[in-house]
């Protein structure tokens, strides 16, 4: 028992009153209205309000809260670590950087009232949810459309719509509303009749779980109710997603036009100025022409081009130089590649081991070429590729013309990614959205230099992107890429060719093909003889039953092998690592019989007619309801939306108007057409301006905005904001022309100066963000390849047409086979399967298209200098080289050391040597013949890889 003298203190304690009133012993309870909510109307109110909802979240009244954002789960859950305001508030994503931050004193506040119960005045009721018709949908769509929807009806039945369920099919209505017990489709699928379990594979649908199953019973259960949504009227209200402030970015207001700027130079000498620099020294002559003509056409001039612009007198002789240079069909192969590498350009679909290849991919490559070529007006570019299909109606022509044809092989820019639908087991609804995400990804990066994708979980985190706009975005897609009306890359083709087409094809294909099938049916026998061959020589005592066994596994997919098949193949491949030093007779000759048996295949193959096969994306006309997918999840639908682009590059009072484009015709929704005419308005905000910055980072190394791919709040400031508004007012001023973007710039005087790099410009432009000289830099793979074929007289000028093959040793090593001439084409003609790279490219930073490239690496490592010093290939391109010097020279001067080099300096650094250059390499000449008596002509052949290893000839200066 406590003594008196210790209860006597304690009670006063507890009793005595002070200046805050009787000291009680519960404390009253936190309540939202009262102390929440001004902490959060005053720090968060600016984001989360009744009239601003980030992220769908509105923090002003309790109901708000547990309602919480856009993934559908309360903000408030039952501890305070789960509860998804604290985790915003303790992460220091709310308030978001830049904002006024909460107290410590707030921070606690607001963590003692989720702990103590969230309690407010008015006990919070949740909110009772009418189930609808569009909780239904998804999952109908999700399990059963594949048998009762737009392509297939068994049973006579569409499950598509409320009104086609009523209907029903042959045995009766789907449902009978207000009783679930009854209905056909509850008694179907849970007697797992529907769908049905032996065909759940060959229809990549999944069983629906117990939750979908209760879905669909309680909405047959309160009558199957209907309810349309509240159309989206763009104007009447403000947008609770995107404010007014979130469209004052820089890059979301239309470029403006100022009549005082009249040139490159004037705001680049602006900049300069102010950090007390000056324009560097204009390059010499023979650094502008080589510059020149690696920057527009990937490879160096030949000697009599060289020799031309050298010695012209004509004062404007650069201007011309430029101007032939892009009348040249060598330009479009350079600069189409830089925008295939923005639509992941691949001519297989990756996704599965197989990696299968795309037969005619090349046609959109050669589409591409032609277009930079012919200086399509990028505006007519890009509709052509977003959506060619909606421009004319091909079904309903009278005449098929190479325009249309066009037009559909353009479309091919979204049909770039990897896709694995067409596989045994990779087509379920995930992966078709796979292919989907990836063209919204390439159209964000390449075209809109948005990061869209950040979008597709959740609101993006920094730029005004909502996840309803994310969506929205993809329903303008849905028309042609509808995840639950699919058509793999196996069946996604259409055959259409210009009447000539056809008339050469039928003339020349049928008998070629049946050649063709015999040798391709040989070659299939000659590779199982060579894998028996070696089977033979490694494994003596294996019998000949289970190298029968060995081939037909290899007919199994790797992933439904059983271990014993697995067993043998792996077997297989140790014999396949034997060093071709040690292999038998048998073997070799079963090599050389696969070989010649390519080599007639590729022949033939050459002899016939592109066939009319286009890789096209086209609107079918129906497409699905889209839905948000909350978190992302496929199975977890959200709101219904509508096609339309993002909000915040819009004047949220304009509607996103759709209209089929052929009323009387072939069913198109319009969705791509409508897409592609927003995009290429005058006054876009980002279109030229992410276009004219592309062509500034090719032109210069680094564009004025350095994230090319990100103009949002988080990509980097342009440098020169007033040159990048310009440029992209020229652009659109100038139809568009890409052609006279490059003479803009590279008639530039900033574009002319050296490479020599000052104290001052050290000091005051590191970085080179104020252009104050030109950088150096270093050829991308393509222009390094293709260079030193062009230096050593191998390169095959011959344009288009299907890739050139590449060959696989036993090393990996893969390179690219020679033409029928000899010789080898330009790097963008070869064949670029994703899991058979050419190592040359590969090596120098050849890009893994995921889903496209929109800048490259550059790195700096020792297999690049190991593979130009050591590759057999480089070695006897060398040879060459080495060769076509000797065959240059005269009789008399072939003896001339001084005049060797000469010509080795002029045909691969397209100048002539100077005097210390000139005599270390006779010095070096000299003292190899010495060494190498027996062979002197190695010498040069040395020098020239010597050359090409340097840097000087690696760099562009």
């Amino acid at each position: 028992m406590m003594p008196i003298r210790f209860l006597i203190p304690l009670l006063a304690v507890v009793f005595v009153p002070g200046p805050f009133g009787t000291i009680q012993a519960a404390e009253k309870p936190l309540l939202f209205e009262k102390d929440i909510q001004p902490v959060l109307a005053a720090k968060c109110g600016k984001c989360h309000s009744d009239k601003v909802r980030k992220g769908g979240l509105d923090l002003s009244n309790i109901t708000g809260v547990h309602r919480g954002g856009e993934s559908g789960e309360s903000a408030i859950a039952e501890t305070v670590d789960d509860s998804m305001l604290w985790i915003l508030v303790e992460g220091g994503d709310m308030p978001p950087e830049g904002q006024p931050q909460l107290t410590e004193a707030e921070r606690k506040l607001i963590h003692k009232w989720i702990d103590t119960g969230a309690k407010s005045e008015k006990p919070h009721q949740p909110e009772e949810k009418q189930i609808t018709q569009h909780d239904v949908l998804p999952i109908v769509l999700l399990r059963c459309t594949a048998c009762h929807g737009a392509r297939l009806q068994r049973g006579g039945l569409d499950l598509r719509t409320p009104a086609s369920m009523r209907k029903g099919g042959n045995q009766g209505p789907a449902f009978v509303a207000g009783k679930p017990d009854e209905s056909l489709m509850i008694k179907r699928v849970e007697s797992h009749a529907c769908p049905p379990q032996e065909q759940l594979l060959k229809f990549f649908v999944k069983r629906p779980p117990q939750s979908e199953v209760e879905t669909l019973r309680e909405w047959i259960a309160a009558a199957a109710p209907i309810v349309d949504p509240e159309p989206e009227v763009v104007g009447l209200q403000p947008d609770p997603l995107v404010t007014e402030e979130d469209r004052q970015h820089w890059a979301f207001q239309a470029p403006q036009k100022q009549p005082d700027i009249k040139s490159i130079d004037q705001l680049i000498l602006k900049q300069l100025q102010a950090h007390k620099l000056e324009f560097s020294p204009e390059a010499s002559r023979d650094t502008l022409i080589r510059r020149a003509y690696l920057d527009l056409t990937g490879i160096p001039p030949s000697l009599t081009e060289w020799k031309q612009w050298r010695h012209s007198d004509d004062p404007d002789w650069y201007a011309s130089m430029v101007d032939h240079l892009l009348a040249s069909p060598r330009y479009g192969e350079r600069w189409g590649r830089y925008w295939l590498d923005l639509a992941g350009y691949a001519d297989s679909e990756g996704g599965v081991s197989s990696d299968p290849l795309r037969a005619v991919a090349w046609k959109y490559r050669d589409y591409v070429i032609a277009a930079f070529n012919n200086d399509k007006p990028y505006d007519r570019f890009l509709l052509e590729q977003i959506a060619g299909d909606e421009l004319t109606d091909y079904e309903n022509a009278p005449v098929i013309t190479e325009e249309i044809v066009d037009n559909l092989v353009a479309t091919g820019f979204l049909r770039m990614g990897i896709d694995q639908t067409g596989s045994r087991t990779m087509n379920f609804v995930p992966e078709r959205l796979g292919v989907v995400y990836d063209a919204i990804n390439v159209m964000g990066s390449s075209v809109m230099g948005l990061t869209l994708e950040c979008a597709r979980c959740h609101s993006h985190k920094y730029d005004p992107l909502p996840h309803r706009d994310y969506y929205r975005f993809k329903a303008i897609f849905q028309g042609a890429l509808d995840e639950y009306d699919w058509l793999s890359f196996k069946n996604r083709s259409l055959e259409l060719g210009t009447p000539e087409q056809k008339s050469r094809v039928k003339q020349t294909n049928p008998l070629l093909k049946k050649e063709l099938a015999k040798l391709e049916k040989q070659h299939k026998k000659a590779i199982a003889a060579q894998q028996i061959a070696m089977l033979r020589q490694y494994y003596p005592d294996q019998p000949a039953e289970e190298q029968q066994e060995t081939l037909q596994a290899l007919k199994i997919a790797d992933n439904t092998r059983t271990q014993r098949q697995r067993i043998l193949v792996e077997k297989l491949r140790i014999a396949e690592t034997m060093p071709e030093s040690d292999f038998s007779q048998p073997v070799q000759q079963a090599l050389q019989d696969v070989a010649s048996l390519e080599q007639q295949m590729s022949e033939v193959q050459q002899q016939m007619e592109p066939p009319l096969t286009i890789r096209a994306l086209w609107d079918r006309g129906e497409p699905s309801p889209t839905y948000i997918l909350l978190r992302g999840e496929h199975d977890q639908p959200g709101q219904q939306v509508g096609p339309g682009v993002p909000s915040v590059l819009t004047d949220g009072r304009t509607p996103f108007t759709v209209n089929p484009p052929f009323p009387e015709g072939t069913p198109k929704t319009g969705r791509r057409l409508a897409l592609a005419q927003w995009l290429t308005a005058e006054d876009h905000p980002l279109t030229a301006r992410v276009m004219v910055n592309r062509i500034w980072y090719h032109h210069f190394g680094t564009g004025l905005v350095k994230t090319l791919e990100n103009f949002g709040v988080k990509g980097e400031r342009p440098s020169h904001p007033e040159l990048l508004d310009w440029l992209a007012i020229q652009f659109v001023e100038q139809n568009w022309s890409i052609k006279e973007m490059h003479r803009l710039m590279m008639n530039s005087r900033t574009y002319k100066q050296s490479s020599h790099i000052t104290p001052a410009i050290q000091q005051h432009d590191p970085q080179n963000r104020l252009l104050s000289h030109m950088p150096l830099r270093r050829m991308n793979a393509e222009a390094l390849r293709d260079s030193i074929l062009a230096v050593s007289g191998k390169l095959d000028p011959t344009p288009g047409g299907p890739p050139d093959s590449v060959t696989v040793d036993r090393n990996g090593l893969v390179s690219a086979n020679a033409t029928s001439k000899g010789g080898w084409r330009r790097s963008v003609y070869l064949q670029y399967r994703r899991t058979q790279i050419p190592t040359m490219l590969d090596t120098f930073d050849y890009p893994e298209m995921g889903p496209n490239c929109v800048s490259r690496n550059v790195s700096t490592v020792s297999p690049q200098s190991l593979m130009l010093l050591n590759n057999e290939r480089v070695h006897s391109l060398s040879h060459a080289f080495a060769d076509r010097v000797r065959n240059l020279l005269s009789e008399d001067p072939k003896q001339d050391l001084g005049a060797q080099i000469d010509l080795v300096y002029q045909l691969a650094l397209s100048r002539s040597p100077s005097k210390e250059e000139r005599q270390l390499g006779q010095a070096t000449l000299q003292e190899l013949e010495a060494l190498w008596k027996k062979t002197p002509e190695a010498a040069l052949d040395t020098y020239c890889h010597t050359i090409l290893n340097s840097a000087a000839f690696l760099y562009i200066d």
